[in-house]
């Protein structure tokens, strides 16, 4: 099923909830749920291309979550990369791809539970599904991010991080680490010495954290987030 047959079916076993209705609560044009209702681009003739953002405001109206909702649609559902922050060159972390990026296809990419941005949590994995991305995001899995610790590099509590196992690491980069006799997982910038890592937060309220190189284990770098919100 495209997005359209998801909102259509969801609306005829909803009382037969009108278009109108539906839209507000998706807060969507009228117009825009029915061109994604027939799946057809009024202006060209092709297929819609939903943003991320057109899902979330799907799943809010659903009262479903985002993983929910994209595990609901055939895997080559074109998917809009607005929304999406890349950190790989030659994009910056103050730099969003541009809205009008279109991708043909996507693959869905695991979610492994939740990274703290804040004062650190319990490095686990935890399967929670799988989030649907455009085949250029070069990412393993993704991780849900908890805090605030990272806000200054446009990362926020409640984003999915992208994250990418093999690396070649670069100071100043941000990474998912465990750390410590709790093995607390955090996003942080990193920067090593002969025999230490700093953890350097990105939001003032945090002081940067100095650990021995042997008590941090870097499990993934950070290629990108995206904004569920």
């Amino acid at each position: 099923m495209h997005l359209g047959d998801v909102i259509y079916n969801f609306r005829m076993t909803h009382n037969k909830m009108s278009l109108v209705e539906f839209a507000k609560l998706a807060k969507l044009s009228t117009a825009y749920i029915n061109q994604l209702e027939r799946n057809v681009n009024p202006k060209t003739g092709e297929s819609i291309v939903p943003s991320l953002e057109t899902f979330y405001k799907v799943s809010n109206a659903m009262n479903i979550s985002l993983d929910e909702l994209l595990n609901m649609v055939d895997e080559n559902q074109p998917v809009g990369l607005a929304g999406v922050q890349s950190y790989e060159k030659p994009f910056t972390q103050e730099r969003p791809l541009p809205s009008n990026i279109m991708v043909p296809a996507g693959r869905q990419i695991p979610i492994l539970g939740t990274i703290c941005a804040g004062n650190g949590i319990h490095c686990e994995e935890n399967f929670e599904g799988y989030f649907f991305v455009d085949r250029s995001i070069k990412a393993d899995y993704c991780l849900r991010v908890k805090g605030d610790s990272m806000i200054d590099a446009n990362i926020y509590d409640g984003d999915v991080a992208f994250l990418r196992k093999d690396f070649d690491f670069i100071d100043g980069d941000i990474y998912a680490v465990c750390y410590g006799a709790e093995e607390s997982a955090s996003l942080k910038k990193l920067y090593k010495t002969e025999n230490k890592m700093l953890l350097q937060p990105c939001n003032s309220d945090y002081a940067a954290v100095f650990v021995d190189v042997d008590d941090v284990v870097i499990v993934g770098e950070c290629i990108g987030t995206y904004h569920a919100r």
